[in-house]
């Protein structure tokens, strides 16, 4: 029977000599005639793994990369379906080219960097080039949990460092013109957009008994799902959040309730909530009527409202907040560059304070 063994500690938790030298799991094995192997590894889950790999039925066992990256993908049923499909995206496009054709059990840390560096001449951003790897180690660390494998072999790769570039920020007048660009049905999206940093799910999905007209206030609890009729939990469980509004958007918000459709969606086309394509479609369009636009879709919007905070002095934590972050870092590393400058106020502070 397969088992695991702590070299390290008794039974009793009392400490053997070998506490402290070499690896600390043994993995035992056996076969059908009862003869026994065994190895040593630095951690039980690797130990594990390889003491029941040939408890796995050799019928079921992918053979492939390829094989494997299909049954894996499978299984991210806890993922939302546009994150699956971006899963497949980089998957399919990225991991089954380079290392699809290889045996699982036969990948080594080797391959993998080479993988890495084959993204990279691909011409790969480096942004890119470490979400196909994530996807790529995520998939062998599950299959060494099946004890398909013995241990993942996505350990220690080196991976391009992402250039820190600004993100695009938008301009109030830039706004300005996007909204009275846009095609007519859809300027009120923009303005909301824009006022409340909403993500473009979180708008589409916004039904009327998620606003407060009374209070001024949006709930965000959920998001536009795939079908136009459901809705999908929201991106992280930090999204939750109450959005208060001002007088102008109030009016916005009213003129879209008093609209709204039969299920409640505040943007609908004849009685059907918008889908990504047709609010896709329209950006697409004003982009091409304002030449100054360039890439990005609405979620610039979303980096207008923050930045336009940041920039009038409003606090890093209400701000992250008010968007769904679960705290100020990431607020931070993105919108570090639009923080008003105060050198001027602090040399003032300490100049002449020791003399």
């Amino acid at each position: 029977m397969s088992r695991v063994q702590d070299l390290w500690h008794r039974r009793d938790r009392t400490r053997t000599s070998r506490y402290g030298k070499g690896n600390r799991w043994r993995a035992i094995r056996t076969d059908g005639s009862g003869a026994e192997a065994s190895k040593t590894f630095p951690t039980k889950d690797a130990a594990t793994a390889w003491a029941h790999a040939a408890d796995a039925p050799a019928a079921h066992a992918p053979v492939t990369v390829a094989e494997w990256a299909e049954e894996w993908q499978r299984r991210q049923v806890h993922q939302r379906p546009s994150s699956r499909g971006v899963i497949r995206m980089r998957v399919t496009g990225d991991v089954v080219p380079t290392l699809g054709a290889l045996r699982l059990g036969a990948v080594t840390r080797a391959d993998v960097q080479a993988a890495v560096l084959a993204w990279q001449d691909r011409g790969l951003a480096p942004s890119t080039i470490r979400l196909s790897y994530s996807y790529l180690s995520s998939m062998l660390r599950d299959a060494a949990l099946e004890g398909l494998i013995p241990a993942s072999p996505a350990k220690q790769i080196r991976l391009p460092r992402s250039a820190a570039e600004p993100v695009p920020v938008l301009t109030v007048e830039q706004v300005q013109q996007i909204a009275d660009r846009v095609d007519p049905w859809a300027r009120d999206a923009v303005i909301l957009a824009a006022a409340t940093g909403m993500r473009p799910g979180e708008w589409r999905g916004l039904t009327v008994d998620r606003v407060d007209l009374g209070a001024g206030t949006i709930l965000v609890d959920r998001q536009a799902g795939e079908v136009l009729t459901s809705w999908a939990p929201l991106k992280t469980v930090w999204s939750r959040r109450t959005i208060t509004v001002g007088p102008a958007t109030l009016e916005v918000l009213e003129r879209l309730v008093a609209a709204a459709g039969p299920l409640g969606h505040l943007h609908h086309h004849e009685g059907k909530a918008w889908s990504r394509k047709r609010v896709n479609g329209a950006w697409v369009r004003v982009r091409r009527r304002l030449d100054w636009m360039g890439a990005g879709g609405w979620h610039l919007l979303r980096h207008h409202h923050a930045s336009h905070l940041l920039s009038q002095g409003a606090s890093v934590v209400a701000v992250a907040r008010r968007l769904g972050h679960k705290d100020a870092t990431e607020l931070l590393q993105t919108y570090a560059h639009v923080l008003p400058s105060d050198d001027v106020a602090l040399a003032r502070l300490s100049d002449g304070a020791v003399r």
